[in-house]
């Protein structure tokens, strides 16, 4: 759910601001029995992604415990660097990968792979087999402290939001408390984004992608009407 500009995830924007317009948003109605679903879907999104949330912060810190636990990395593991950075940072009692020699080894090893160079002339071919065993140790310290249930946990929560937020996207919406359920679809799938939600709606209106590529002046009216509904409807979490 991290493509931003899916298809997918544009259809439920301009859902949600198509039933915008037909619901009139300066009415105060109630929510209409048409709307009722769509609103139980909103709660049940809500409680899942609350759910996920929980399950996030206790794998965090199980990971962590695991790193603590597993056996340490061998000493040529310890010892590779990569412009001045080492592979591995001390956590406490154990030690955690460092994210950019770590991405530098595993692409020097599939370049000695696909090219069949032998080991003593690329040292990273050396290294993977005592990067495994350390992966395998991490992992079996994550599966007995239960950070891979935790794991688990998060991934089934993500994905029960995910089919509802598909039936809350083609569900049709005509109050405005209806509109604010598909706004909070659409908030809970941005999530994960870089920076908050401010940040990657005035991203889209202001045509500044850090992704590489410029944004259509629909798309851009689009997110800025999305980014108004939000105020009139009392907002989604974005």
């Amino acid at each position: 759910m991290s493509d931003r500009r899916s298809p997918s995830r544009r259809g439920i924007l301009k859902g949600a601001v198509a039933g915008a317009v037909v619901a009139g948003l300066g009415a105060a109605a109630e929510a209409a029995p048409a709307d009722a679903e769509l609103l139980a879907m909103g709660g049940d999104l809500a409680a899942l992604a609350a759910q996920e949330q929980a399950a996030d912060v206790v794998s965090d810190r199980l990971h962590d415990a695991a790193k603590r636990s597993c056996p340490a990395p061998s000493a040529a593991l310890l010892a590779y660097a990569y412009q001045g950075e080492p592979l591995f940072r001390p956590l406490g009692d154990g030690y955690t990968l460092n994210t950019g020699p770590y991405g530098y080894l595993l692409k020097r090893w599939r370049l000695c792979d696909s090219l069949g160079a032998v080991a003593d002339r690329w040292p990273e071919v050396s290294l993977m087999a005592d990067l495994r065993t350390w992966e395998d140790g991490l992992r079996a310290a994550g599966e007995a402290n239960g950070y891979a249930a935790a794991m688990r946990e998060m991934e089934r929560a993500a994905q029960a939001a995910h089919a509802l937020c598909e039936r809350i996207a083609v569900a049709p919406a005509t109050t405005p408390a209806g509109v604010r359920a598909k706004l909070q679809a659409l908030a809970y799938c941005h999530r994960g984004e870089p920076g908050d939600g401010t940040e990657w709606i005035a991203e889209t209106i202001n045509n500044t992608p850090i992704y590489g590529r410029g944004f259509t002046m629909d798309e851009r009216l689009v997110y800025s009407v999305f980014r108004d509904v939000c105020a009139l409807v009392g907002g989604a979490n974005v």
